[in-house]
């Protein structure tokens, strides 16, 4: 097998990096790497795993320079390498598994006020402001969004250039190069063939999706959340593995998921809206009218969401309907089993 190659995780990191730039970073997206059918599942392994920390390195110095969408492209590269690891969970030994996606979630969760406050500026509070009638109360309330999501990112910056973030990115560089998933027992499988393991993993993702989905019109806020995350996980898994099968239904497959996953992420941005304006009201100032702001933009959001809450209804019922991709008939139905005496 030929080795992984360098990483390149040495010398400064983060903010570090952008003294004295002469312009604003630009913020890099990264799309997954196409593994061929005859890579090994720990080749894949760290190739996407490279890619995503190239792809977390790529934005630093745009998250630093206050880039909502270097912000936004580092979570992504964090989480998609989650993602990947769970997909290949039945083939990852749990412990080198979890050491990893926990630098991954540290990363991640840092850096999740500063996003969360840049959505509820653009996507929740603008459509809006710009929809209701013009009120004093709305300008005091962006006033305090906009205080509260400098003071985020530059918390965001201090982590992106803390010894921890270093470290963090030092032991993940570590953990792909090294093959750390080898130190456990049962990480053979992953030297068989990616063109075996995809249908099991891809699979088992569409079932925990589904599973999440089950009497959708009568779940809560937070299942409809973790609905949204199951639906991103296989997403993910499908753009990591989908080369390998029919292009045109992959990619008609992976547009039904992104849009779900779109509809889904407004009704979550609506929720962490009402967390925000409640961290956001003085009880000692009850006459700010930041929370009355706040209660109108939300009820203007729930009206809009009401609206659209049959087509996304029909989206899922059709995403559920479609074929996947990777079922062909040579494979048994109980995929599962599989995984786990792999």
């Amino acid at each position: 097998m030929n080795p992984l190659p360098s990483s390149g995780i040495v010398g400064d990191h983060g903010c570090a990096r952008i003294a004295g730039a002469s312009r604003q970073a630009q913020a890099a997206h990264s799309a997954a790497p196409g593994p061929a059918p005859q890579l090994s599942g720990e080749m894949v392994l760290q190739r996407a795993g490279q890619a995503c920390l190239d792809h977390l390195m790529r934005n630093e110095q745009a998250a630093c320079t206050g880039d909502a969408e270097g912000i936004h492209q580092m979570r992504v590269a964090a989480r998609r390498w989650r993602a990947t690891l769970l997909a290949l969970a039945p083939f990852v030994p749990p412990g080198p598994r979890r050491s990893a996606s926990n630098e991954l979630r540290w990363i991640a969760e840092a850096l999740s006020e500063a996003r969360n406050l840049d959505v509820f500026a653009s996507s929740v509070l603008a459509p809006a402001r710009a929809a209701l009638p013009a009120a004093s109360e709305f300008e005091r309330l962006a006033m305090a969004i906009d205080r509260r999501r400098q003071t985020a990112h530059a918390a965001a910056r201090t982590a992106i250039s803390s010894a921890r973030y270093s470290a963090s990115m030092g032991a993940l560089a570590n953990w792909l190069e090294g093959r750390e998933w080898r130190a456990g027992d049962d990480a053979g499988a992953l030297r068989r063939p990616i063109g075996e393991l995809a249908p099991i993993l891809l699979s088992r993702c569409h079932r925990q999706a589904k599973k999440r989905g089950e009497s959708f019109a009568r779940q809560s806020e937070e299942e409809r959340h973790r609905l949204r995350i199951a639906l991103k996980k296989l997403r993910y898994a499908a753009e990591l593995l989908g080369n390998l099968y029919e292009p045109a239904m992959t990619i008609g497959f992976i547009r039904r998921l992104k849009q779900l996953q779109d509809d889904l992420g407004d009704l979550n941005d609506v929720r962490v809206a009402r967390v925000i304006v409640a961290s956001l009201a003085d009880p000692n100032a009850p006459n700010t009218g930041i929370d009355h702001a706040g209660r109108r933009i939300i009820a203007w959001h729930k009206r809009r969401l009401a609206r659209t809450e049959p087509k996304l209804k029909r989206r899922l019922r059709q995403l559920w309907k479609t074929e996947p991709f990777w079922i062909g008939p040579a494979l048994s139905d109980d995929l599962d089993q599989r995984a786990a005496s792999g």
